[in-house]
């Protein structure tokens, strides 16, 4: 065999292809093929699990992402705008997103970051999440688990959303996630 030739072993008899990327289309869609690994799969089924699970597949649009966590930041953008703000009862896509709304001053119910600021430093668990002891006499936020700090209650947010080993704070019995409950709480009033 020539190297002008592009066969497919699998096929009998054996099929010539004009290019090397006809035959491994021809691979992909008939042998299920994935080129990056060299590997074969059994289905279309199993590799398309293998490129979500291994090559960051978005099922939604078809996109490849270089890593997880690309991936998971990508997959933000489908989710939908289930997050209503209390004081304008306009819809976001997460918690964070109607505090930048909010601490922006684009909302029609004027509330302010220092209102919000004010609620997160009034909420039991503050001490948690709020460092207080800055040399400066300042203060800031801060993720309770891997002690990143932050200046807005929206950073702090956004933090537990998008990095996993931190998001468990904003859900359930999370310290983020009681703060949020206060919040509402206290802006629907």
């Amino acid at each position: 065999m020539s190297s002008r030739h592009n066969f497919c072993l699998w096929c009998s008899p054996s099929r010539d292809f004009e290019t090397l990327d006809e035959l491994e289309t021809h691979l992909t869609e008939y042998h299920h093929f994935c080129s990056d690994c060299n590997l074969y799969h059994q289905s279309a089924e199993e590799l398309r699990e293998h490129d979500i699970d291994v090559h960051n597949l978005c099922i939604k649009c078809e996109r490849y992402f270089v890593n997880k966590n690309n991936f998971e930041m990508h997959q933000q953008k489908h989710q939908p705008r289930t997050m209503e703000c209390c004081g304008c009862y306009k819809t976001f896509k997460s918690f964070s997103g109607v505090l930048i709304h909010l601490e922006s001053g684009g909302c029609s119910s004027n509330i302010t970051e220092d209102d919000l600021d004010d609620l997160a430093r009034e909420c039991y668990q503050s001490r948690i999440y709020i460092n207080d002891e800055l040399e400066d006499g300042g203060w800031l936020y801060t993720c309770p688990h891997c002690v990143t700090e932050l200046s807005k209650l929206s950073a702090l947010y956004q933090h537990a959303e998008d990095v996993p080993s931190c998001s468990y704070l904003a859900k359930g019995h999370g310290c983020l996630a009681k703060l949020e409950r206060f919040i509402s709480r206290n802006l629907e009033q």
